[in-house]
């Protein structure tokens, strides 16, 4: 079961993660932002993404044996990061219902909150598996069925928002422009969560087993 866990996760992280290409033009749309700054947020993103492999790595999902393996610490690592990026779609879901209006500055620092919350979970759970599983020769094999179904349901999901931003785009109210958006990041939000749901499942089973053994 762990590897349909981590295919599951891996496929919605991949989504979540590539929505990157859209972040410019969510912020033009939702935030008012110049194509300028808007462009700037999108580089915070992916710093978010380079900070937290470069600093939580080693503690949140530490190699076999490593000085933070005892008992589940890596499932709830991948757990709270996870809530953490669902909690900032959530945030960002009131501002695009008006009920939490947030400025360019606040909904930046979320985009890097969440950049920062996704990356250890996209990166490393679903690559040392199929390490473990495959070793040198087949973990290849097993990484690319991970890519080829994330790369399959990302092609809908981008025809999706790719159609929200032209209809937003059409639009000169700011509210209307915002609620156009809503679906899309209620259905990142579902997303977040059954990442987080599926890779906790699937981290804590081969913590289990590891015990076990």
């Amino acid at each position: 079961p762990e590897y349909w866990l981590h295919l599951g996760s891996r496929s919605i992280l991949m989504i979540l993660v590539s929505f990157l290409l859209f972040i410019p033009s969510f912020m033009v749309q939702c935030y008012d932002m110049t194509a300028a700054s808007s462009a700037k947020v999108g580089s915070i993103f992916a710093l978010g993404c380079f900070l937290s492999v470069s600093l939580l790595s080693e503690r949140s999902y530490p190699p076999h044996g490593g000085q933070y393996t005892n008992g589940h610490h890596k499932s709830f690592s991948m757990l709270g990061l996870l809530a953490l990026s669902t909690l900032t779609l959530a945030c960002q879901m009131l501002h695009l219902q008006d009920v939490m209006p947030l400025s360019p500055t606040i909904g930046s620092a979320l985009i890097f909150i969440w950049g920062f919350s996704l990356a250890v979970p996209f990166y490393l759970p679903s690559s040392m598996f199929a390490l473990k599983q495959g070793g040198k020769e087949a973990s290849a094999t097993i990484s690319d069925s991970f890519d080829i179904v994330g790369f399959g349901l990302l092609v809908f999901f981008n025809g999706r928002v790719a159609r929200v931003l032209s209809k937003a785009g059409s639009f000169t109210s700011m509210s209307r422009r915002r609620y156009t958006w809503l679906p899309v990041f209620k259905l990142m939000t579902g997303m977040s969560i059954a990442a987080a749901v599926t890779l906790f499942g699937a981290v804590w089973l081969e913590e289990t087993r590891s015990e076990s053994s």
